[in-house]
């Protein structure tokens, strides 16, 4: 006779199928009927409210992987299946330079210590941050330092040490352009540390910088190691799987050597085939008034980032050693959705139409950047659902290719038969004939 399960033992197994029906569900959520044609959705978590007001969400990166280009089939519905007119913002941040009138007073050499130039910003100058030097050589790199005085007799040092340098041999556009700390001081006096013989600039530009950087986010892609496609070069390179992952930025960790000037260039593709440039650069570090000055990233200027499913990674090393312990990161600027959060409504992002439109709605022509950077946003968007009512909106033809192929090669092999059928036969005629 064999032993009658304790309860203790089936309320165990009643709890782990109600968990195992609850993951289930979760897994797999049914969208309403309007929206069967989308795959997946994700929740909106966010705090109720009693009157109408902006909402924002961050879209995760890894629904690009899902969507079809750049989110053209993204939609936010609310908990009644009503679609919800939203628009997408990204903080990309700003760079504005304004040149200010500066007078070349002093260009000079001193034999074993360097060439001095001394600006002259005129009475009552605004602040400024920044120079461009002014020269026609080609190739070339410097180290330089900035003085600032508001007399021309007691001079304070802005800029201790920066790089100057350009290789258009090479390709390379380099660094023209030295900041310093921000200042309204009348006269600037500029050294380029290098005794062996004058550098030959032709004029400098005083400048003032104001920057706002990106917001970002790190992606997560792996960069490997590859053969570099000429001397004197690393390359790394890395699969998205997708085409649709925009990229903002390029970090770099480098663990030696302690000092470097480098020149990076970025590429991407669709097929690993043919690759098209993206973005160039410098990273850099070394040692300034007993403070490391460093810079370990390139940005991609273009809107929204640049997009590609193949990406390569390169840093031109001349004939300096490799750098050594390089860890590569890609970063994102994150897409915001704004949309209008009504009272005792939830929301979701659905996704993965591949027939879907880019939608159009006025409501960004009723709100600016201000009211989006201050609408309330979710505390999080919700892990990945599948639309368990899904139907896939494109034609048999298309769903079906496969089987196509197969129909046609069937009759192409019955064709095939019927005339070498027909040529025997033929062939049997002539003969009796004959």
């Amino acid at each position: 006779m064999s032993a009658r399960p304790r309860g203790g033992s089936l309320s165990r197994w009643a709890g782990a199928g109600a968990l195992f029906s609850l993951i289930t569900t979760i897994a797999a959520t049914p969208l309403p009927h309007a929206w069967k044609n989308w795959q997946y959705s994700r929740a909106i978590d966010i705090s109720t409210t009693d009157a109408p007001r902006l909402a924002a969400a961050v879209v995760p990166v890894d629904v690009f992987r899902r969507s079809h280009a750049g989110l053209r089939d993204l939609r936010v519905i609310d908990d009644l299946g009503d679609e919800v007119p939203f628009v997408i913002w990204t903080r990309d941040g700003s760079t504005n330079t304004v040149s200010l009138p500066t007078t070349l007073r002093e260009n000079s050499f001193a034999p074993g210590d360097y060439t001095q130039m001394v600006l002259d910003l005129g009475d009552n100058p605004k602040f400024h941050n920044a120079l461009e030097i002014q020269t026609r050589e080609p190739d070339f790199i410097e180290w330089v330092s900035v003085e600032a005085s508001d007399d021309a007799h007691l001079w304070r040092i802005v800029q201790p040490r920066a790089p100057f340098f350009r290789f258009r041999k090479e390709g390379l556009q380099g660094t023209q352009i030295i900041s310093y700390s921000e200042n309204n001081a009348r006269y600037l006096r500029v050294h380029i540390l290098d005794g062996a013989e004058q550098f030959h600039a032709t004029g400098a530009r005083v400048l003032y910088k104001m920057v706002i950087g990106p917001e970002i986010i790190p992606m997560d892609a792996t960069f490997v190691p590859s053969a570099a496609k000429s001397m004197g070069n690393s390359s790394w390179t890395a699969d998205f799987g997708v085409s649709e992952m925009p990229v903002s930025g390029v970090n770099f960790e480098v663990g030696s050597p302690a000092e470097f000037i480098r020149s990076v260039d970025i590429s991407a593709s669709d097929d690993n085939q043919e690759w098209h440039f993206v973005a160039r650069g410098e990273i850099y570090r070394y040692q300034q008034a007993g403070a490391v000055q460093e810079q370990s990233a390139v940005s991609i200027s273009s809107y929204g980032g640049a997009r590609g499913r193949y990406w390569r990674i390169e840093i031109a090393n001349g004939n300096d050693k490799p750098l050594e312990e390089v860890n590569v990161r890609v970063t994102a600027t994150p897409r915001h959705i704004v949309f209008e959060q009504q009272p005792g409504r939830t929301y979701r992002l659905i996704y993965g139409q591949s027939r879907a439109e880019a939608p159009q709605y006025d409501l960004k022509r009723r709100i600016d950047f201000k009211h989006a950077d201050a609408a309330t946003t979710a505390i999080k968007v919700g892990p990945e659902e599948e639309n368990s009512d899904y139907s896939d909106p494109r034609p048999w033809t298309e769903k079906n290719r496969y089987f196509l192929w197969v129909v046609l090669g069937v009759a192409v092999l019955l064709l095939g038969y019927s005339a070498i059928q027909s040529l025997r036969r033929s062939s049997s005629d002539s003969t009796q004939n004959s």
